[in-house]
């Protein structure tokens, strides 16, 4: 297994663990112990070298929901969201020069984006104008809204390239029920417009409550290769 695909999976399972422990949801730390040490295993086969920095967690009968005083389960939770971290800090140094840049800006946009926003915003663009600012901050290479691309008959514009690194990034923001459905439509027809110059698209969705359930939001679109979506909520 590449390590491409590593570090993403290390990454969805290490945002889905951090959910968990955010939402108190401890119990089920089981889950996520597991996806570690498989993680590692695989890692381990492309690597040797990874043994010398990271460990398996033990999986004792111990360690069981069933057994084990709920008391006790918020620490091995944030062990395994921490070992999930960790382990996807360690792969994405493994990925190429274009991929880490690629990954970094998304963890920059996760990272900055909301508490960029002060209030709710209205329009789409609100979004962009944010999203500017914190790339403008860290001096990137990247272009709003100057790239055409051509398929068909249509004409499309990402609202931020990046040519370098061949990744076009697109802002939808969400703030009604009806709207849900709609980003799906329209993220399916950026994908098939953007890749015939981008080999990378992330989508940027601001949710202002409307999204209840990310991973089945983004699991079919994440499907396509390449391609990343960033939930942000108010």
């Amino acid at each position: 297994m590449d390590f491409e695909t590593l570090y993403n999976m290390a990454d969805s399972a290490a945002r889905s663990a951090e959910r968990m422990c955010s939402q108190k949801s401890y119990g089920g730390y089981p889950f996520y112990t597991e996806e570690y040490n498989r993680l590692l295993k695989f890692t381990a086969e492309a690597d040797p070298a990874v043994t010398e920095y990271f460990r398996f967690i033990d999986l004792r009968e111990d360690r069981d929901p069933e057994v084990v005083l709920p008391t006790t389960w918020p620490s091995y939770a944030e062990q395994a969201a921490g070992s999930l971290n960790s382990l996807t800090s360690y792969l994405q140094s493994k990925l190429g020069k274009k991929q880490q840049e690629y990954e970094q800006i998304i963890d920059l946009i996760r990272a900055n984006l909301r508490p960029a926003i002060y209030e709710d915003p209205a329009h789409e663009r609100e979004v962009q104008n944010a999203l500017e600012t914190i790339f403008r901050a860290r001096n990137l290479d990247f272009r709003r809204e100057q790239a055409m691309v051509p398929y068909s008959t249509k004409r499309y514009i990402p609202d931020f390239t990046f040519d370098r690194i061949g990744l076009a990034v697109e802002v939808k923001l969400c703030k009604d029920k009806d709207r849900p459905k709609l980003i799906i439509d329209e993220i399916n027809a950026d994908i098939v417009g953007y890749g015939g110059q981008y080999g990378r698209c992330v989508f940027v969705i601001y949710d202002l409550g409307c999204i209840r359930d990310e991973a089945q939001f983004s699991g079919d679109i994440e499907a396509n290769p390449n391609v990343h979506v960033v939930i942000i909520k108010k």
